[in-house]
C-alpha cells in the first residue's frame, strides 16, 4: 500500500463518528467484526503512539475535570480553535453561547457539521483573519496550546489571534507540562530538541489514518514557565493559570 498525504485527521473522525452512530464506513475485522478507530501520531524520531479517535467525539460528562472547568472561562462570541469533531463548540452552543468552530481539516468540520455545529470555517487562524469577523474568547481545548508550534511561530499565531479579538477578549488553552514525565523515550527526545536549538518539548510530528498521513507539523508542548515567556512581548498577556490537575494546566490570556 503506496502512503498518501491527505487529510488523515478527517477521515480518522468520520470514521469515530460511524462508531459512534453506527452509520457509515468503519473499520472492521474480516470485512465483518466492527473494531476501535485509533489515531496514530507518528513524531520525527520513529516514536509511534496510538489513541482512540473517539475522544474527539466526547461529551462534557466524560471529559477530564480541568476541561469541564475551562469551558467555564468562556464568554460570548467565541472561535473553537482546532475544533476538531466539534466537542467544545457543541457543549457552548448548549448553554446558549455564539460559537463557531475552526479547524484546518475539511473532514472533521464535516464532521462537526453533521453533528450539529451550527458555525463552522475550514482554514488556519491566519486565513480567517481576513474574513473581519471578532470574538470574545478563543478556545484552545484537547492541548491546543500546542497550536503556537514553537518559540518562533508562537508570537505570530498569538498576534493572528489579537486581530481576531474584541477589546478585554481572552484565550482559554489547555497545556501539558512536558518536564512531568519519566518516560526515557520522551527524555531523549527532549535532549534531542535541546541539541536542535528547540524548546524541549517542540514535537516534530504527523497523523496517520489508513493509507492517509497529514503533512509533518510542529506541535508544542511547554511549561507555563515557558508560556509566559512566549507571551511577553505579545498583545496578550498571562492572567490566570489552573494547575488544579498538574501537569495539566489550563492558561487564560487577556488581551493588553
Amino acid at each position: 500500500m503506496v502512503e498518501v498525504t491527505g487529510d488523515a485527521m478527517g477521515e480518522m473522525m468520520k470514521a469515530a463518528l460511524a462508531e459512534v452512530t453506527g452509520l457509515g464506513p468503519r473499520p472492521t475485522i474480516g470485512g465483518r467484526y466492527p473494531r476501535a478507530t485509533i489515531e496514530i501520531v507518528e513524531r520525527d524520531d520513529g516514536f509511534v503512539n496510538g489513541a482512540p479517535a473517539t475522544r474527539y467525539l466526547s461529551e462534557p460528562a466524560d471529559w477530564f475535570d480541568f476541561e469541564r472547568r475551562a469551558l467555564d472561562r468562556l464568554t460570548g462570541r467565541v472561535l473553537d480553535v482546532g475544533a476538531g469533531a466539534g466537542r467544545v463548540a457543541l457543549a457552548l452552543q448548549e448553554r446558549g453561547l455564539d460559537v463557531t468552530a475552526l479547524d484546518v481539516s475539511p473532514g472533521a468540520v464535516e464532521v462537526a457539521v453533521a453533528r450539529g455545529v451550527r458555525q463552522t470555517v475550514c482554514a488556519t487562524v491566519d486565513e480567517h483573519v481576513a474574513n473581519g469577523e471578532r470574538y470574545d474568547s478563543f478556545g484552545l481545548f484537547g492541548n491546543n496550546l500546542g497550536l503556537l508550534e514553537s518559540r518562533e511561530q508562537a508570537p505570530a499565531f498569538l498576534a493572528a489571534l489579537a486581530a481576531l479579538a474584541r477589546p478585554g477578549a481572552r484565550i482559554v488553552g489547555q497545556g501539558t507540562d512536558p518536564y512531568s514525565t519519566t518516560d526515557p523515550a520522551h527524555l531523549a527526545y527532549h535532549e534531542l530538541n535541546r541539541a536542535r536549538g528547540r524548546l524541549a518539548g517542540q514535537l516534530h510530528l504527523r497523523v496517520r489514518y489508513r493509507d492517509l498521513a497529514t503533512p509533518w507539523f510542529d506541535y508544542l508542548i511547554c511549561s507555563v514557565e515557558e508560556l509566559a515567556v512566549l507571551v511577553a512581548g505579545t498583545p496578550w498577556k498571562l492572567s490566570d493559570v489552573d494547575r488544579e490537575d498538574a501537569p495539566f494546566y489550563v492558561a487564560t490570556l487577556t488581551l493588553r
